[in-house]
């Protein structure tokens, strides 16, 4: 019994380090990507993996950069409580995430990435071939 409890215990504290992973939703992104992940928290910082025709992309450490409209908030919910939260960092629900991680292959392959999301929301966005292609993506 002791190691069961042991063992989920070391489960639970290992996907706590783990930080916030997303996963590719095939459904709602273009076909030609086959699996992928997005993982914008935790100890090692962010990471975004698309498999491309057979071929794996990764993007480790990149910037995200956080932004908030605090002039289109204030017209929303200026005089009030709600906006006295949002103000003082409080209230994070109206950030907006971006990144635009280079992804790389092993032979050296490029996809110039974009991505955006809301607090509490999950990432899509579209990717860009040397060709020139763009190819878009969801994660969940």
């Amino acid at each position: 019994m002791k190691a069961l409890c042991l063992g989920g215990l070391t489960v639970a504290l290992l996907a706590g380090c783990a930080g916030h992973t997303h996963s590719l939703v095939a459904e709602e992104s273009d076909r030609a990507f086959k699996g992928g992940l997005f993982r914008h928290e935790g100890r090692d910082g962010p990471t975004m993996i698309l498999e491309l025709a057979g071929t794996r992309f990764e993007a480790h450490g990149f910037a995200i950069s956080r932004i908030q409209n605090l002039a289109e908030l204030r017209r929303q919910y200026f005089p009030g409580k709600h906006y006295e939260r949002i103000f003082s960092g409080m209230d994070t629900d109206h950030y907006v995430y971006t990144a635009e991680p280079e992804l790389r292959a092993g032979n050296g392959t490029a996809l110039r990435c974009s991505a955006i999301w809301r607090a509490n929301g999950s990432p899509a966005g579209h990717c860009v071939t040397a060709e020139g292609t763009h190819i878009n993506f969801r994660f969940e």
